[in-house]
């Protein structure tokens, strides 16, 4: 089957490999959209190191059961999507204590480095059954390959208590942002700020109604602003979605005293942090990776209900062969683009 695999810095290859073989265990799905991600991106980058070289990426994705292997309740041409991570270990102490959703090895997921399970940029992709869920008929292959992406913010979100009569200020119009803006929004937050480098993400997320305000990351009187914003005071929460240094520290000046403040950008290298305005504002940090399996249903049911649209955030498609072009364009400071899909052949 044909794969596509890091092959250096900034390299894909489409390589010929082995199909997933059936175990009467593992259910095997012939891919059918699958969403580049921003850690994808990262992996892109750091392609040549031993980590990464190799690694066939993707995690999140749609696809139709081949081999359903020890789900009773799948049959062969059943849509599914899947829960990326691994199950839990057993080892651990949360699995110890029967909290398997903390499981400390689950980050072992799939395609996400060379030496972990080979992901869904393949035509066929294997996952462990406890992890597929069969996707509604009311949801597009679209909706269900960010359900994904979409977890990780509800969870934040959720977990941090935002509510009516809160400010929130979130920081990068990525996918991530946007659902961080748009989460915030579904759980009442009269006020939802976003800073974005990027002109066309951010007047996109204004345009939706995910915002009610834009400010240019690249205003010089950005933090003065930001503060008036506020009513002078600082926002009570901070969603720091980018994963670089600047917005991290700008997170801490724009927000209130003992305001909580998410780290949930991924940063591929150490950035410095002045620790002397988190000390003085008391700042709350919680860095977040990820969602409970519950969660990640929850977020489900609510997509299938269509009482939360992930479908806006949809940029377009592009196959195998021409994923080097789309990671370049989601790469760019000026891309248009939010959420790729590849668009495997339907047959």
């Amino acid at each position: 089957m044909k794969a596509a695999v890091v092959a250096g810095a900034k390299n894909i290859e489409v390589q010929e490999i082995n199909k997933p073989v059936s175990d009467g265990k593992n259910v095997i799905v012939k891919s059918q959209t699958v969403g580049i991600c921003g850690g994808d991106i990262h992996v892109w980058e750091l392609g040549d190191t031993p980590t990464y070289k190799g690694t066939i990426m993707g995690h999140e994705h749609a696809g139709v059961v081949v081999d359903p292997g020890a789900r009773t309740d799948l049959k062969a041409g059943d849509r599914v999507t899947t829960i990326p991570v691994s199950v839990g270990c057993g080892m651990c102490t949360a699995c110890l204590e029967h909290r398997y959703d903390e499981c400390t090895n689950r980050i072992t997921g799939m395609g996400l480095s060379a030496a972990g399970l080979p992901g869904s940029y393949a035509e066929y992709f294997s996952a462990d059954p406890q992890l597929v869920r069969k996707i509604p008929d009311t949801m597009t292959n679209e909706e269900a390959a960010m359900i994904e992406p979409c977890a990780t913010p509800y969870s934040v979100v959720k977990d941090m208590g935002i509510k009516r009569g809160d400010k929130v200020l979130v920081f990068g119009g990525g996918i991530i942002g946007s659902f961080s803006a748009q989460w915030s929004k579904y759980f009442g937050a009269d006020y939802v700020a976003m800073v974005e480098v990027n002109e066309y993400r951010g007047k996109k997320n204004l345009d939706e109604g995910n915002i009610d305000e834009l400010f240019d990351g690249k205003d010089p009187d950005l933090l003065k602003k930001l503060l008036k914003a506020s009513g002078g005071k600082g926002f009570d929460y901070v969603l720091e979605c980018t994963g670089h240094a600047e917005p991290l520290n700008m997170a801490m000046m724009a927000s209130k005293m003992y305001a909580r403040i998410a780290i949930i950008g991924v940063a591929v290298k150490p950035i410095p942090f002045n620790n002397i305005v988190a000390l003085f504002k008391r700042a709350r940090l919680q860095a977040y990776l990820g969602y409970t399996n519950a969660e990640f249903d929850e977020v489900m049911k609510l997509v299938a209900e269509k009482k939360f649209d992930v479908s806006r955030h949809y940029s377009g498609g592009c196959t195998l062969e021409t994923l080097n072009e789309a990671f370049e364009e989601l790469h760019s400071p000026t891309s248009h683009k939010v959420k790729m899909m590849i668009q495997f052949p339907r047959d």
